[in-house]
């Protein structure tokens, strides 16, 4: 599903919180949204999965403007305050609450064969935070894959969580290449050095959606 922006705008209680933001993510690529870490990519990401409305623009799913469409088929990964895992929790704690949230059985069996087959059975007992960044993505995009109805995934700024972003890039190529639409917010910083070109940017509309 190609999920586009249309000159999406989210109002703020005094000022806006994402100003027009236009780009185009189309279906087995991964589409990245520059900008920095705050309320303003958090709210970006909410408006891409329908959860929060518009005070202008639009977003659309293959073409059509339809909240609960979004919330069915987009999945919200790692966004601050939303959906990403709290501090303190065992990474066995979270994938089975991810599981259990995408429908998946969520048993300790279960939780254990997912984390073997994501490389990170060994650290099934440690609190989450403490996963490398590549093993979080790793973790928290192929949970939200589970899910029967994801189309898209909206990745909210890895790089927050520090290491090298060329770890965790081809995870999210990966899922592209598995045909889901992958939408990741990250720094200029991050942009460059994974040497991409801004070709969408939050608060820019200069990448007008088709």
């Amino acid at each position: 599903m190609q999920l586009t922006a249309d000159a999406v705008a989210v109002a703020g209680t005094r000022s806006p919180l994402v100003r027009p933001t236009s780009f185009t993510a189309p279906p087995s690529h991964v589409t990245p949204v520059a900008g920095d870490p705050g309320y303003g990519q958090v709210a970006l990401a909410l408006a891409l999965g329908g959860r929060m409305p518009v005070a202008a623009g639009s977003v659309l799913l293959d073409g059509l403007d339809d909240a609960a469409r979004l919330r069915r088929h987009v999945a919200l990964v790692d966004v601050p305050e939303v959906s990403a895992p709290e501090d303190g929790l065992a990474v066995h704690h979270v994938v089975s609450e991810e599981l259990a949230f995408a429908g998946r059985p969520s048993g300790r069996a279960a939780v254990a064969e997912f984390l073997d087959r994501h490389g990170v059975l060994a650290a099934a007992d440690e609190p989450f935070e403490r996963l490398a960044a590549q093993e979080r993505v790793r973790v928290l995009t192929s949970a939200a894959a589970e899910r029967a109805a994801t189309r898209v995934l909206v990745v909210t700024n890895p790089d927050r969580r520090g290491g090298d972003p060329r770890l965790w890039w081809p995870i999210l190529t990966a899922h592209a290449a598995s045909g889901l639409t992958v939408v990741v917010q990250m720094t200029h910083a991050t942009m460059r050095q994974l040497g991409l070109v801004v070709r969408a940017e939050l608060g820019s509309t200069e990448e007008v959606a088709a």
